[in-house]
């Protein structure tokens, strides 16, 4: 329960800045709704013309009449018991004061009456003098009065209607737009182990189906979900006003119903969630092989991937059955709530009207014995009030609904980074001297309910110094933690145990913006943005000049290939850059990292899957701009033209560093290292 009123708090706060746009669309409902009673309201004048009066002017006659009638008669009756209750003397004994209390209870009755029928006679007296006057004598022409007056109502719903679902509608668009804006901007600090975990399709999902879900879901709740409820408390008012006993009859019947939603509403509320669960799981289903779609036609896999697609389908449906069985169960339940309680409020009425009495069993609900018109008026009003009831059950399927999806919302908003800012960070000055790795231990971390045999420690103790302005390349087989490694000097993840420090300063205390500003990545898959060449060379730093951006990309040698385009630098890369070969993606992402100018380059198996003109171009590119500069290369082959350039070389087994050294001292005194020389391709050439 504390969750859902923290929800719905954090809901109105997106809610509240555009207050002034939902309280018009509150008014125009409102006003809606008085329509929609008055429309019911005038089927009274309606049922007098066709009943035993004929005319509005007869029925209001009669009525006058007959109140000033009544109204003699209980003059006269409380007369009587005036003068009564004076012979009776005032002597203290018990028989005589019950006579004179009875008396008393009675002379009030008689003045309740006088009232009433006063009332009556004021109010149709005005009506025949004020309003009757100027409406059409004749039945006909009266009778279409009443029928445009009918339509006019209409219209006047109608177009309160459309601008209170106007005003609504936007509302929940805005209110959306926001709790986008907010979800990406909070994805976007969160650290990239943490975006994995979510994965993929589940943000997608969250992006996509749960906020559309969300903004229909705020829209109805804006238009007709409080309309519904506007034109039953309307219409009630009205009923109250033709016969408040009866009218109390039927709220006995609102705590019943209320107590239906709740039941129903708590199951509505669970499904949701399991179908926003199973709908991220069909995202899934069809963003993997769509991804490796190359991989699917040529391992001839897509009858499985049909399999597996289909049996995601066949779980969101029997799960939306679960859902869909619950709705029609309440809608069914209240349906037949609805109709006992017209039933329970009908039938008495039926009985007063018929019977000519004002009680039922010695239960007052009546002021006077009710007349057929009153009863059809009633009847009309009720049938006004069940209406909106019997549809707010779907409604209330709807806000569920709502309720479940902007808890999945700010549960995503919510999501902790494994990754933060110490609340009192340090100042990073430039670095000047050496990175360390002191005795660090680091396992991926695993998303909820993963039950999944745990990957294991990826690094065990490590240690390992590198110096400022040398290029140390850092090698070992796969799985080794090469990778890993390098992920923590840009904290994409941080120790579980040890420590990683820039000039003997953990990096965990400073902010990660000016540890990261010191840096750049060129990682093994570049994924480039759809944009031109020169663009995402820019992204590295935006601020840029154009001479420094051509300065870079010749650097990394992009010009030749960017020249033999027609709009050279300008030319659009495609999205994920699939308008370039590898090679070239890969010059572009070094381009990108020159023009940031980092006092630490991190270069991630930049040549692992390119050409060897590439490679060569690269390595070319990278001889000229990491001298003097800080560089970990990570990969897990070793060719001359690397160890041209490379100061040191690490080597990694099973997440410790079990050799450092140059080139030639490792060949003679680490047999993991002759291993890895021996079996590159290219180990013969140097």
């Amino acid at each position: 329960m504390q969750f859902v009123v923290q929800t719905l708090s954090r809901l109105i706060s997106f809610v509240w800045p555009y207050w002034r746009r939902l309280a018009w669309s509150l008014l125009f409902g409102l006003l809606a709704a008085v329509m929609w009673s008055a429309e019911l309201a005038l089927t009274f004048p309606i049922t007098v013309m066709f009943g035993e009066h004929k005319s509005l002017g007869n029925y209001v006659r009669h009525e006058i009449d007959d109140a000033s009638d009544k109204l003699r008669v209980h003059a006269d009756q409380l007369k009587l018991k005036e003068a009564e209750l004076a012979q009776l003397p005032e002597d203290g004994q018990p028989d005589r004061k019950k006579q004179r209390l009875a008396i008393w209870n009675e002379i009030r009755r008689e003045q309740g009456w006088q009232k009433t029928q006063a009332f009556r006679v004021w109010m149709f007296s005005g009506l025949e003098t004020r309003v009757l006057t100027k409406l059409p004598s004749d039945s006909f022409r009266l009778f279409s009065l009443i029928f445009g007056l009918v339509l006019v109502v209409a219209l006047l719903k109608g177009i309160c209607t459309f601008i209170q679902d106007l005003l609504a509608g936007s509302v929940a668009e805005k209110v959306v737009i926001d709790l986008r804006q907010a979800m990406f901007r909070k994805t976007l600090k969160l650290d990239p182990q943490t975006v994995s975990l979510n994965g993929m399709p589940n943000l997608m999902r969250d992006f996509t189906h749960t906020l559309q879900g969300l903004s229909y879901g705020l829209g109805e709740l804006g238009g007709r979900i409080v309309r519904e409820p506007l034109k039953a408390l309307t219409c009630i008012a009205g009923m109250f006003f033709v016969n408040w006993q009866l009218t109390l009859l039927l709220l006995v019947f609102v705590p019943i119903a209320g107590w239906v939603f709740h039941l129903f509403g708590q199951r509505l509320r669970r499904a949701t969630r399991r179908l926003i669960d199973r709908n991220g799981r069909i995202f899934k289903s069809l963003e993997e092989p769509f991804i490796n779609v190359r991989a699917v036609i040529v391992f001839d896999r897509a009858g499985f991937h049909r399999r597996q697609f289909h049996s995601r389908n066949r779980e969101y449906l029997q799960q939306s059955m679960k859902f869909h069985r619950i709705d029609a169960a309440s809608a069914a339940a209240v349906e037949f709530l609805a109709v006992f309680a017209v039933i329970a409020v009908l039938l008495p009425a039926a009985f007063l009207v018929l019977r000519e009495v004002t009680a039922i069993w010695g239960i007052k609900l009546a002021t006077l014995p009710p007349k057929i018109e009153e009863l059809a008026t009633f009847y009309a009003l009720l049938a006004g009030v069940i209406d909106p009831v019997r549809k707010f059950s779907k409604f209330y399927t709807i806000i569920r609904q709502s309720g479940a999806l902007a808890e999945q919302v700010f549960e995503r908003m919510d999501q902790p980074s494994l990754i933060n800012d110490a609340k009192e960070p340090q100042w990073l000055p430039r670095l000047e001297r050496s990175i360390e790795f002191q005795d660090v231990h680091f396992s991926y971390a695993r998303a909820a309910g993963d039950t999944t045999t745990e990957r294991g420690a990826v690094l065990n103790g490590l240690d390992l110094k590198i110096n400022v302005g040398e290029t140390i390349a850092v090698v070992g087989q796969n799985g080794s933690g090469k990778s890993t490694l390098a992920g923590l000097l840009p904290r994409f993840q941080d120790p579980d145990q040890g420590a990683v420090l820039f000039d003997d300063i953990d990096i965990r205390q400073v902010r990660t913006r000016d540890l990261r500003e010191q840096l750049a990545i060129v990682p093994q898959d570049t994924l480039l943005f759809d944009d031109t060449i020169a663009e995402n060379i820019r992204y590295g730093k935006p601020a840029a000049s154009d001479s420094e951006l051509l300065d870079a990309a010749r650097r990394a040698r992009v010009l030749d290939f960017a020249d033999e385009f027609p709009q050279g630098l300008n030319t659009g890369v495609g999205e994920g850059g699939r308008q370039l070969s590898g090679g070239q993606r890969q010059r572009v992402a070094l381009a990108r990292a020159i023009l940031r100018d980092p006092r630490l380059l991190i270069l991630d198996e930049p040549t692992s899957a390119i050409d060897a003109e590439s490679e060569f171009l690269i390595h070319s590119a990278l001889k000229e701009f990491v001298q003097g500069r800080t560089t970990v290369i990570i990969t897990h082959s070793l060719s001359p033209a690397l160890l041209g350039y490379v100061s040191r070389i690490a080597v990694l087994e099973r997440g410790k560093v079990v050799a450092v050294g140059t080139h030639r001292e490792l060949q003679e005194t680490s047999p993991v290292y002759r291993q890895l020389w021996e079996t590159h391709p290219m180990a013969g050439a140097a």
